[in-house]
């Protein structure tokens, strides 16, 4: 996990540097106000111009933030959520770190026994902590909106829909004269008779709990750690499954994860991102010399940051605040702010496409929905946060979608095995195929590339990249920390990779005319992407390139349609040995730098099972053989102008993975290579991905 706490990885400006960085605090109250200013005399040496900003709310702090009159503030989810929609447009860039809390489970408590499941709540007796507080209120509310149960009509308060959807409620501070149900459960006396307080004996967790345990209610919504350990045997958590299991299984059954708060700023240019690193050098000094978690001398609690935050952790640079925060939450908090427009259970697979040339493939394939995405990672993003629902990857990008959460759910088959595609055998193997180096001049020798041109096929792409740069780091002719900026070639395209560097210096992105756009873009919009690409960047530029075993193939001997590959002859090509010996085209089988797995379709666990069946059905109808083959072609992308779209298209079938995970579907030695090869200089979203918060 990329963590940075206190005193690691910071990150120092040049001596050089004559100004002081600017950092203004934003506050919300005059005690607040003071802690500030207390802290900015306590680093009055430090070479920093600290000021403090009072405003009178949250909401202000982060206009102010985002027009550049602030620079940062610690929020809540519900406010990191806010800050990260447009217009503000801010993330998350420091957490706070709350030993054994730093997150919890919003759940839904109910008696062992009782009967009835989540989407069975209507008409039932409920406990909340209070209004307008996450585990209590903003989390089953929103999940209750976002799974239909009940309707919200537009001039509606939210308070009358859950007073019409429940029979009766204990939800302290509500209205009890405008929502006397909503009041009705709970015990308090007289003028803290339902009151947002200690003074409402049914308020806060341990309240809501007790006003289940005292079968006043029949749900109680609070958060995992909430009921006591000598009585969890007599109680059970309602999960989104319709499906119940013990008190233990949160980690399973829960309505949303809460994270925990946040500092918040803008992340826009690379002035922002210097002051991100400016604002986390100040909290680490600030945290030696100050009690910056401490909050009872200024008579209120929780000021700057919480009072139980036991250290701070510096969030990886690819988090925002969707990923910051979890889909499950942003879905519950989207509905209960009608930031959301709801799609119905029937609606179709989302596949998320990279590139022009593929959302052109896309959009003639009628089984699904297409959503563009802009690069593979960000196609992975998208389905984590739900904004789309399956692509199929390259096995080291299934490594990075492992690590975000994701499963594979079928693999791409190259064989001549016919059975393999035969549905009713139900296949097993898992498919893969072999990575190669391919050559023009035979004179070459897989150890003696240094200085040479390399073409391939993406960054982080299993025969194109991790393949070849780990059998380099292996053979230390590359250090594990240099591959984006080894001398080792002379030049390469390597698409995906930073555009100013060497690794793009012989990408010629997209061609139109005189105009070159999307040089070494991570899509179909670079011509010299994928393996097609690659093989086409060793055709035109390069002296090596970094393919699979049939690419060769696919583009010679007749096979290629496009001006670049029309005339080409495989005789003219060979594969380098690791052996250190040359062999022909064909004999792959013994010449090879590995066998990898094949690519493979990812979605989100909850979405295996629907996107599996869509893939069966799909290529009955549009796979080889199928029977509307000919209105739609899944494993074909010519008439597209392009290869290897949506799916490889030396692709026979696709072949249900029962692998659990990324990591039996990849295997332990390709796993280790990707952590090998990632332990310097993870992409964003794979530091992104392996952070944790909770």
């Amino acid at each position: 996990i990329y963590l940075r706490y206190f005193g690691l990885g910071m990150s120092s400006r040049p001596l050089s540097s004559a100004v002081d960085p600017t950092i203004r605090w934003c506050t919300t109250s005059a005690q607040e106000t003071k802690k500030c200013e207390d802290l900015k005399k306590s680093m009055a040496t430090q070479h920093f111009s600290f000021s403090c900003v009072e405003r009178q709310s949250v909401s202000m702090c982060l206009t102010d933030i985002a027009t550049g009159v602030a620079d940062a503030i610690t929020v809540d989810g519900g406010d990191i959520y806010k800050a990260g929609l447009s217009p503000t447009n801010l993330k998350p860039i420091i957490a706070e770190n709350i030993t054994g809390e730093s997150c919890y489970y919003a759940v839904a408590v109910v008696k062992k026994g009782s009967g009835f499941m989540f989407h069975e709540l209507a008409r039932k007796k409920s406990c909340h902590t209070g209004l307008g507080k996450s585990a209590g209120w903003n989390i089953p509310v929103g999940t209750i909106l976002e799974h239909n149960l009940t309707q919200w009509e537009a001039d509606q308060p939210i308070e009358r829909v859950m007073q019409d959807f429940f029979s009766a409620s204990c939800v302290p501070g509500a209205d009890k004269k405008a929502f006397p149900k909503l009041c009705q459960l709970c015990i308090g006396l007289q003028e803290n008779h339902c009151k947002r307080s200690h003074v409402e004996p049914y308020y806060d967790y341990s309240g809501a709990f007790r006003c289940l345990k005292e079968d006043a209610g029949q749900v109680a919504f609070v958060k995992h750690t909430t009921v006591p350990q000598s009585v969890k045997q007599s109680y059970e958590l309602l999960c989104l499954d319709k499906t119940r299991r013990s008190v233990d299984d949160y980690k399973l059954c829960h309505l949303a994860r809460v994270p925990a708060h946040a500092v918040v700023a803008r992340s826009k240019t690379a002035a922002d991102a210097q002051l991100i690193e400016d604002i986390w050098r100040f909290l680490s000094i600030a945290q030696k010399s100050f009690q910056l978690f401490e909050s009872s001398k200024y008579k209120k609690k929780d000021l700057l940051f919480k009072d139980s935050v036991q250290s701070l952790i510096h969030l990886p640079k690819g988090i925002d605040y969707r990923m910051y925060l979890g889909s499950e939450y942003v879905k519950a908090i989207a509905a209960l702010r009608r930031d959301e427009i709801k799609t119905t259970a029937k609606s179709k697979i989302r596949w998320c496409t990279i590139g022009q040339l593929d959302q052109r493939k896309c959009d003639r394939w009628v089984g699904v929905d297409c959503i563009a995405g802009v690069s593979a990672d960000d196609c992975i993003k998208k389905i984590t946060l739900r904004e789309a629902d399956a692509v199929s990857l390259d096995g080291g990008l299934v490594y990075v979608a492992g690590k975000c959460g994701l499963v594979p759910v079928m693999g791409e088959y190259y064989g001549k095995n016919a059975t393999m595609c035969n549905p009713e055998i139900g296949a097993t193997l898992t498919p893969s195929y072999y990575s190669v180096a391919v050559v023009k001049d035979r004179s070459l020798r897989l150890d003696l590339l240094k200085g040479k041109k390399s073409c391939h096929t993406g960054i982080g792409r299993s025969a194109g990249w991790n393949v070849p740069m780990g059998y380099l780091v292996q053979k230390k002719a590359i250090k594990p920390c240099e591959i984006f900026n080894s001398t080792y070639f002379s030049e390469s395209c390597a698409p995906g990779a930073d555009v100013t560097s060497k690794l793009c210096s012989l990408c010629v992105g997209r061609r139109v005319g005189l105009q070159h756009t999307d040089k070494c873009a991570g899509s179909s919009n670079e011509e010299y992407s994928g393996y097609s690409g690659a093989f086409r960047c060793l055709v035109e530029a390069g002296d090596v390139a970094f393919v699979k075993h049939t690419t060769v193939t696919e583009n010679t001997d007749g096979n290629g349609k496009a001006d670049w590959n029309r005339q080409l002859k495989s005789k003219d090509y060979a594969l380098l040995c690791s052996d250190g010996s040359v062999k022909s085209i064909a004999d792959y089988k013994t010449c090879y730098l590995a066998k990898v797995p094949a690519h493979a379709v990812i979605s989100r666990p909850e979405s295996r099972k629907a996107v599996l069946r869509m893939l069966k059905a799909q290529q009955m109808k549009h796979g080889r053989g199928g029977t509307e083959e000919k209105t739609f072609s899944m494993f074909k992308s010519s008439q597209f102008s392009g290869k290897d779209l949506l799916f490889k298209d030396s692709t026979q079938c696709l072949v249900e993975v029962f692998a659990k995970d990324y990591k039996s579907f990849l295997g332990p030695q390709y796993v280790k290579a990707m952590e090998g090869l990632n332990s310097c200089q993870p992409s964003e979203l794979l530091e992104a991905c392996s952070f944790n918060s909770c």
